[in-house]
C-alpha cells in the first residue's frame, strides 16, 4: 500500500471536521479512495463513524472523534492539523 505524507485538518460548517489524507502523487485514486475507506471502516469498528466525501477526506461530527481518528491511524504519516 501507498505512504500517507500528511494530514490536513480543517473545520467546517455545522461543527464538522475534515481529514485529508495527502498521499504521494505516484497513487492513483482508486488506492486513495480503497485505503481512506479501510481507514474508515477500521475506525467504525471502533465506533467513530465517518462520511467520506471524497477519496482522501473523512468527516467527522465531534473534535472527540477527529482526535481519536489522528491517535488510531498506524501509518508512518507526519501529522498536521489546523481547526479553523
Amino acid at each position: 500500500m501507498s505512504d500517507f505524507r500528511l494530514y490536513t485538518v480543517r473545520s467546517i460548517s455545522n461543527c464538522m471536521y475534515t481529514l485529508t489524507l495527502e498521499y504521494d502523487s505516484a497513487t492513483t485514486s482508486l488506492m486513495q479512495d480503497v485505503n481512506t475507506f479501510t481507514f474508515a471502516t477500521d475506525l467504525m469498528l471502533r465506533g467513530v463513524y465517518t462520511d467520506q466525501p471524497n477519496d482522501n477526506t473523512l468527516l467527522f461530527t465531534t473534535e472527540s472523534d477527529l482526535h481519536y481518528a489522528l491517535l488510531a491511524y498506524k501509518g508512518t504519516a507526519r501529522l498536521a492539523w489546523e481547526l479553523v
